[in-house]
């Protein structure tokens, strides 16, 4: 026998019945026309869904200056990266020993007391 496409079914119930509906369903972790289906079928329904929580996001203020020069210093390395690329010749090796002098820096600059 030939599988048939998907039919479209609706029905009419009242929003405090939708509601109710859509707020069980979501309770299950399921959507709604699959607990109709569900019920229809005789099938179990499954056991409460858990409840997932969005962690929220935690900010921490970070001096201006320093974003400014890991920022310069990001710059730097874009910069070296797109000359290596182009096969153009300078010392590399100076410039990243720059940048790490210049890491170092702010790394002391910056430590908590």
């Amino acid at each position: 026998m030939e599988a048939s496409k998907p039919k479209l079914f609706t029905m009419k119930v009242n929003e405090t019945e939708l509601r109710r509906w859509q707020k069980f369903a979501k309770s299950k972790g399921k959507p709604l026309s699959d607990i109709i289906k569900m019920i229809m079928r005789g099938q179990e329904l499954p056991a409460d869904a858990p409840i997932k929580k969005t962690p929220k996001r935690k900010y921490t203020t970070v001096d201006p200056n320093l974003l400014f020069e890991i920022n310069a210093i990001g710059n730097n390395l874009n910069q070296i990266a797109r000359r290596v690329n182009q096969g153009d010749k300078f010392d590399v090796l100076l410039l990243l020993v720059a940048i790490e002098k210049k890491l170092e820096r702010l790394l002391n600059a910056h430590q908590a007391p």
